[in-house]
This record gives C-alpha cells, sequence and structure tokens, in this order.
C-alpha cells in the first residue's frame, strides 16, 4: 500500500473511524471505535454476525475506512478488503473487547474466553489503497 504523509499518525490518534460497506452500489457509513495503531497493516473490528455491515461484506468485501487529517479541510480514506476471522480469535478479541466497554462487569464476567456465540464476529480489514482528500 502507498505511504502517505501524516495517516500513520493521524490514524493513531483517530479514536473512531467512519466504516462504510456497500450494498447495491450503495455506501453505508457508520462509527467504529478504532482498536489499532498501524494503517498499513491488518485492522480488526469487533461487531455482531447479524448486522447490516456483515450482511454487506459477505456480498461485497471492499470497505473504506475514513477518519481526519490531522490538517484541518482534509481526511485519509484507506480502502481495503474486508473478511472475517475465525472462531478462535473471535472469542479471545471479544473477550477483551467486552471487558473494554464494559469494566464494571470485570468481576462478574460471565462469559469465558473459549465459549462459543455465534452471534460474536470480527471484521478483518486488509488495506490495499489510501489517499488524503482535501474537502475543498
Amino acid at each position: 500500500m502507498n505511504k502517505i504523509t501524516g495517516l500513520q499518525e493521524a490514524f493513531r490518534e483517530a479514536k473512531a473511524v467512519y466504516f462504510t460497506t456497500f450494498h447495491e452500489g450503495e455506501e453505508r457509513s457508520r462509527l467504529m471505535t478504532n482498536y489499532n495503531n498501524d494503517p498499513y497493516g491488518m485492522m480488526w473490528f469487533p461487531t455482531k454476525r447479524n448486522t447490516r455491515k456483515a450482511g454487506d461484506i459477505e456480498k461485497n468485501p471492499k470497505v473504506l475506512i475514513t477518519f481526519p487529517s490531522l490538517d484541518e479541510g482534509a481526511y485519509y480514506e484507506i480502502e481495503g478488503r474486508a473478511e472475517f476471522e475465525d472462531d478462535s480469535v473471535i472469542a479471545e478479541k471479544w473477550r477483551w473487547w467486552y471487558l473494554y466497554w464494559h469494566p464494571s462487569q470485570k468481576r462478574r464476567f460471565w462469559f469465558p474466553a473459549t465459549r462459543k456465540d455465534p452471534n460474536r464476529l470480527i471484521i478483518n480489514v486488509y488495506p490495499q489503497s489510501a489517499r488524503l482528500v482535501s474537502k475543498d
């Protein structure tokens, strides 16, 4: 993937990114928490199988990850290919994600990392290209 000045720094700063899927020519965007540090490597996003984004990816693996540049008036867009993670990895990452969002539940955490839940899902995104877009 092409290296772009400022991309890595802005990506690390972005705690939320727009995650865009495609359905019958329509773009569908939503905010997703960014757990990733490297915009040039595989990125992962926890979700549920019964979401619209998962259905979109099953039909079309193209996705866009969009986040602001550190310079006003511009943003970065990473185009990638999405696929779903294996169940064993989902169990471990999902446990971590759940505790991140629900830290008060740590002592009452009720499902072990190895418990299978068919609705848990991790989307892996493999970046293919990136660009800096000016709003002007």
